[in-house]
């Protein structure tokens, strides 16, 4: 094993992990919590922490601004199938997160959204007014939903997907793009572990709290990190990756406003619930069997890049 990349690797995950984590354990210490004003600014520092590390580490390599190598290229001629597919995979996730729930809990069904209306009318509006901030909602989420975080989504996918994703890969060789895939998508899960002890996803009195959110949000980025590396070795860019990101905090509770009665959110309808997780599992293990084929026929960005050279 290549020590000299390891030690790289090692470099990169000190930086994201010390920068986040230092921060959140500050934030905590002054009294701020997740949810609050204060503590979205050190969201904010934590998004960035591996596009920092990024750098350093380029830096180190005397590597700088270079769009191929950091993974920002576009490639979108040669891609564009799959950044039409990273445009509506949030949303394709909502719908089958909401069909997988409201098939178990039929009764929570509420085709015309008249609770989530009702709640808006309780708060002031009107009918009418309630009727259209919901689809004004809905459809601001499927069509700019991808884009609307886009930026921390860019930050964060820097680091992960853009630097941590090929050393992993070349760490453990040729052949290894599945093995790569799923060990920076357990990292990025692990990355986000101490959020939940404050009531990341989830909030803070559900069933079996902390433990039970921690386990099942991690599973969440586990399985939403395989989808995400599978579009930036597809493609040999991080940006399809960014859209479906960025498009997943949009539509995270899109099938909420179709629920009829209380809903647990570690449960469903929203994404980061138990319904969510089934939904991206479906999708990962199609994509499973899609890297593995696509690696074998040498149709991955890196393969393709080779051959050229």
């Amino acid at each position: 094993m290549d020590k000299a990349l390891l030690k790289k690797i090692y470099t990169f995950l000190g930086i994201t992990f010390g920068v986040a984590w230092l921060g959140y354990c500050i934030a905590w210490g002054c009294g701020a919590s997740y949810g609050g004003g204060d503590f979205d600014v050190v969201m904010w520092l934590g998004a960035v922490a591996p596009a920092i590390a990024m750098l350093f580490c380029n830096k180190s390599e005397g590597i700088g601004f270079d769009p191929e190598a950091w993974g920002i290229s576009p490639h979108f001629r040669a891609s564009w199938q799959t950044y039409l597919f990273a445009y509506a995979c949030p949303t394709l996730l909502a719908a089958l997160t909401g069909l997988l729930y409201f098939a178990s809990f039929p009764e929570q069904y509420d085709p015309t959204a008249q609770t989530f209306t009702q709640g808006l009318m309780d708060s002031g509006l009107t009918q009418e007014q309630a009727a259209g901030a919901v689809s004004s909602m809905l459809g601001m989420g499927v069509l700019a939903g991808p884009f609307a975080n886009i930026l921390l989504a860019v930050t964060e996918l820097l680091g992960f997907q853009g630097w941590l994703l090929p050393k992993v890969r070349e760490l453990f060789g040729e052949g290894s793009s599945l093995k790569a895939s799923l060990v920076v998508s357990a990292v990025w899960a692990f990355w986000h572990a101490p959020l939940y002890f404050d009531g990341y996803f989830y909030g803070r009195g559900y069933p079996g709290a902390p433990a039970a959110g921690l386990l099942l949000g991690m599973v969440f980025y586990f399985l939403l990190g395989f989808l995400l590396c599978y579009m930036t070795l597809r493609t040999g860019c991080i940006l399809p990756a960014c859209l479906t990101r960025s498009g997943v905090t949009a539509m995270a509770v899109a099938a909420v406003y179709f629920c009829r009665g209380d809903s647990l959110l570690i449960v469903g309808p929203g994404l980061y619930g138990v319904f969510g997780c089934l939904a991206l599992l479906v999708f990962c293990g199609l994509y499973v069997l899609r890297l593995l084929r696509l690696e074998r026929s040498g149709k991955l960005w890196h393969q393709r890049k080779g051959k050229k050279k």
